[in-house]
């Protein structure tokens, strides 16, 4: 029987997730599923190509993952509403020839060509918005990256996928990790609303999926939200689960 580990993935700092593999693999716990979504695959993928280069690889794309992705690098209502305030104000419709050449070719500089097979304890989610359902991808890691990282505020959807990190908010699993950013927001605006309502609708299912799991350990962000800071974070968050889950098995 496998123990199914989900991550959240809506913002940046999820490529921090790399800690938390570190901390799995040092403790080689058998029968361990990794569902991600989002941000928190490309550290799943990377390890699953070459683990020795994972934590390299984050550190030198840390840079051009903030540049990128400006929306999903803001962790706050107001830093959010102000994204998607400047949307509207500019009537701004991303096109999704620019978002997949966007998204191309920061995942050709930085992500290895990776099959992801069906057997792989990583499970990569995306959404489906065509069939409007969440789904598990296989195959090559380009395309399968092209598919889960599209948010709202930066891209459009690639080929009628987005990030299931900002539908779903985290697939449902015996163990859920994610980042605890939401914070108490007062709203002055219309798209501010909007913003909260969708925002409401996640955390519900976010909860939801957390009075079904065995255990739920959040990560805490700082004023230092550094990739190496965040990377120890979620080391030190997997080494808890790890203890307490070796504690739980005797």
């Amino acid at each position: 029987m496998s123990l199914k580990i989900s991550l959240g993935g809506d913002l940046v700092y999820y490529l921090g997730v790399v800690g938390l593999l570190k901390a799995l693999d040092e403790t080689n716990l058998e029968g361990v599923e990794l569902h991600c979504s989002g941000f928190s695959c490309i550290p799943a993928i990377l390890w699953l190509s070459k683990k020795q280069a994972a934590y390299n690889t984050i550190c030198n794309l840390w840079n051009d993952a903030l540049k990128l992705f400006k929306g999903a690098s803001k962790p706050s209502f107001e830093n959010i509403a102000e994204s998607m305030l400047l949307l509207y104000k500019m009537q701004r419709r991303v096109n999704e020839l620019d978002s997949k050449e966007k998204l191309s070719e920061f995942v050709e500089k930085w992500i290895p060509k990776y099959e992801i097979k069906k057997d792989d304890f990583i499970k990569i989610h995306a959404y489906n918005i065509a069939k409007n359902k969440d789904e598990i991808l296989t195959g090559n890691s380009h395309d399968i990256l092209l598919r889960t990282l599209p948010n709202p505020l930066d891209f459009s959807p690639i080929d009628s996928y987005i990030s299931s990190s900002w539908v779903i908010g985290i697939p449902e699993g015996d163990v859920i990790i994610y980042i605890d950013w939401f914070k108490p927001f007062k709203p002055k605006r219309a798209t501010d609303y909007l913003l909260i309502s969708t925002f409401a609708r996640t955390s519900e299912i976010i909860q939801f999926a957390s009075k079904n799991a065995k255990t739920v350990l959040k990560v805490h962000l700082s004023s230092s939200n550094d990739i190496k800071s965040i990377s120890t974070k979620f080391y030190f968050v997997g080494k808890e689960f790890v203890k307490m889950w070796l504690i739980h098995k005797k």
